[in-house]
């Protein structure tokens, strides 16, 4: 249902929000920059409760066209975010909304279409003074064919600078889909219960919520792993690197909207038996 009303209720706020800028004429939003089937931009959200800075990422995409995750699969490009020239940018977290799976007969890859904003997390060195923000983007877009692209974005983030409203409205969307931290065998409907080493991999047991239409599970490591498959007893299974498995996974559980993460050491996991 969220996923139905979102964009009715996006569009109409396009119409009635003004954009923004502070006395200084600090724009909370940057220039549209294209590349191909995408056009990305950053935009400003408030100062977050703990005193970091709220960001976020936005990309749109050409109808028929899609982005990828973190681990995209087999065919898909992973995303580059790169701060790393910003003065007085003390710490820059990306923090990826929910993907969905792409089955195309052959293959599967992971990612986003339509609209997507990446919510960032920015922390200044000094929080009294502006952070010039300069982000090069590189990304995989796909139709029929995954092909590179790759943006340079520029966003001065001042102190009391007032949002877009409507960019505020979207940033506050992908942030609620940000899936939540847990732990394994936790408590709750939706719950990453087991995870168990077997000769082909890693085998995981996921409780969904009983009313849930998406159940899925994705997965990704400092090094490639695959994509979860589902088992015909409904649990996952992902295939590891051969000898060279990594000593981490994190488990993205998703159930409709709602999604947790949960990192899962695996020295130590048990075999199945």
């Amino acid at each position: 249902m969220i996923d139905r009303l979102l964009p009715t209720v996006l569009a109409a706020l396009m119409f009635l929000a003004p954009v923004h800028a502070s006395a200084s004429g600090d724009a909370p939003v940057s220039d549209w920059v294209t590349d191909g089937a995408a056009k990305v931009r950053l935009v400003a959200g408030a100062p977050a409760a703990d005193g970091s800075l709220r960001a976020g990422l936005e990309i749109r995409l050409d109808s028929g066209w899609k982005t990828y995750w973190i681990n995209p699969g087999p065919s898909g490009l992973p995303p580059r975010i790169d701060a790393s020239s910003s003065p007085n940018l003390a710490r820059l977290e990306a923090r990826w909304p929910l993907p969905k799976r792409f089955e195309d007969g052959m293959s599967t890859s992971v990612g986003y279409s339509g609209a997507l904003i990446v919510p960032l997390r920015i922390e200044a060195k000094d929080a009294a003074k502006p952070i010039p923000l300069r982000v090069k983007f590189a990304f995989g877009i796909c139709e029929k064919i995954c092909v590179p692209a790759e943006v340079t974005l520029s966003l001065r983030l001042v102190p009391g600078l007032e949002p877009d409203a409507f960019a505020a409205v979207q940033l506050a969307a992908f942030e609620d889909r940000v899936p939540q931290p847990a732990r394994l065998n936790g408590e709750g409907p939706l719950s990453v219960v087991s995870a168990a080493r077997s000769t082909e991999g890693l085998d995981v047991t996921v409780r969904f919520p009983d009313n849930a239409e998406i159940r899925d599970l994705f997965a990704s490591a400092e090094t490639t792993v695959g994509v979860p498959r589902r088992l015909e007893n409904g649990d996952f299974r992902i295939k590891l690197k051969a000898g060279a498995p990594p000593r981490e996974i994190r488990l993205l559980a998703v159930a409709d909207n709602q999604a947790i993460e949960v990192p899962v050491v695996l020295d130590g996991l048990p075999a199945k038996p």
